[in-house]
């Protein structure tokens, strides 16, 4: 039986595995390829990792469109889109189909699934 690691002192879960950066930038990579972000950046904080990425027609000031993010303390996994949260999991490969998901379907239609 498992034991939580959640408070534990001798367990520090961390960002991003060297795995999660190679998906995430062929994620990345595939996604700015096929015009669907304008751009896309790895953001390393105390609490979190995380990949922001941006609308086509995001500009200069907008927030993020998409980010997915690994909590530090817990090793937990997170995608939003805008302000909401479409999934979580223990590892980044658990919600890579809804990170395609969103990369994949038109704004209006992303609208219609996230709202």
């Amino acid at each position: 039986m498992s034991t939580s690691t959640i408070g534990n002192p001798r367990h520090r879960a961390c960002g991003f595995t060297p795995t999660d950066l190679t998906a995430l930038n062929d994620l990345g990579a595939a996604a700015l390829r096929q015009q669907r972000w304008s751009r896309c950046q790895v953001v390393h904080e105390s609490y979190a990792d995380y990949m922001a990425a941006w609308a086509i027609d995001a500009g200069a000031g907008s927030a993020p469109h998409l980010t997915i993010a690994r909590f530090k303390r817990t090793g937990t996994y997170a995608l939003t889109v805008g302000s909401v949260v479409v999934a979580t999991a223990s590892s980044l490969g658990k919600i890579l189909p809804a990170i395609w998901q969103a990369v994949t379907v038109r704004h209006s239609e992303e609208d219609a699934i996230f709202a």
